[in-house]
């Protein structure tokens, strides 16, 4: 198996095992043979350990092993990044001198001084979230939001961390049973932030699926109205972009469930048929049979009134 195979594979199955791909991650390391794939092995080790299990000096120690291996250069950009996930495990532990030193070791000359660090607190501020400590998650996020005002260009990568971070913050908080109010805040200027960022770091397909989002965050939020104009305008991209059938698919189920939050039956109902209507299109097997179970959920929802 080689490295890359290894660590799909644990992208993969991380989601519904964490602890299962958290203990064969010591097997990757004969693998990591390289400046980049030593990277990889440790973005993987940080997401899990940290964003999934909260073992942050678990994690560290891992970093650790990776640190000492022969192909690592801490002069790369590559061996920068694992001391920058470093930080980030230190910061969620609440270490801040240990999170300097961390930081210290990822400067970039070519780069904003604040680069690294909204790197840093914006993988920090969604690994937050997720454990449930959002007053933490909100000061993260907002301060990495503050440093960013240098205006982060395409060939920053803190602004695609920023749009990362913004999608996965909102979209996992949209899951999340019950919401406060203070919850609900960060769920929508999360879903705002990865809007903004993407136009900055992306193209028009994550623009697009950046206003879905925003449309599921709204809707989460009770607010329907700004979820209906959030769904036109991902279907007025997707058209405007040869409407590929898997993303008019999510752009019509957004309008139907925009329009069902209004109580709009009969829009609700169009839109779902115009996205029944283009699954057939959706050349990926394994895409289109999610597709359907998606639909069959709208169904549900619209037949639930």
């Amino acid at each position: 198996m080689t490295l890359d195979e290894f660590v799909g594979q644990g992208w993969n199955d991380h989601g519904a095992d964490p602890q299962a791909v958290w203990n064969r991650l010591p097997e990757g390391i004969p693998l990591a043979d390289t400046s980049l794939g030593i990277a990889q092995l440790a973005n993987l080790a940080t997401h899990v350990s940290g964003e999934h299990l909260g073992r942050w000096d678990d994690g560290l120690a891992f970093l650790d092993r990776l640190i000492d291996l022969p192909h690592f250069d801490p002069e790369k950009p590559e061996g920068k990044a694992v001391h920058r996930l470093g930080a980030v495990l230190h910061y969620c532990a609440g270490r801040p001198a240990e999170t300097e030193a961390r930081l210290a070791r990822t400067q970039d000359p070519n780069r904003n001084p604040s680069s690294s660090r909204v790197r840093m607190l914006a993988v920090a501020s969604s690994a937050l979230a997720q454990h449930r400590r959002t007053e933490e998650a909100m000061a993260a996020f907002q301060e990495a939001l503050s440093l960013a005002s240098y205006g982060p260009d395409a060939g920053d990568p803190a602004a695609q961390a920023l749009a990362i971070t913004g999608n996965n913050l909102a979209a996992e908080m949209e899951t999340r049973a019950e919401l406060n109010d203070e919850e609900k805040a960060l769920m929508l200027r999360a879903a705002e932030v990865g809007r903004k960022y993407w136009e900055i770091a992306g193209n028009w397909m994550n623009v697009e699926r950046a206003e879905y989002r925003l449309a599921m965050s709204n809707l989460r939020a009770g607010r329907e109205e700004h979820a209906l104009r959030h769904a036109e305008t991902c279907l007025r991209i997707v058209e405007e972009n040869g409407t590929p059938a898997g993303e008019l698919f999510f752009a019509q189920e957004a309008l139907a469930k925009s329009h069902h939050a209004l109580g709009q039956s009969e829009a609700a109902h169009s839109a779902r048929d115009a996205a029944s209507g283009v699954l057939a299109s959706i050349e990926d097997e394994g895409f289109r049979q999610y597709c359907q179970g998606e639909l069959a959920k709208l169904d549900a929802a619209l037949a639930a009134v």
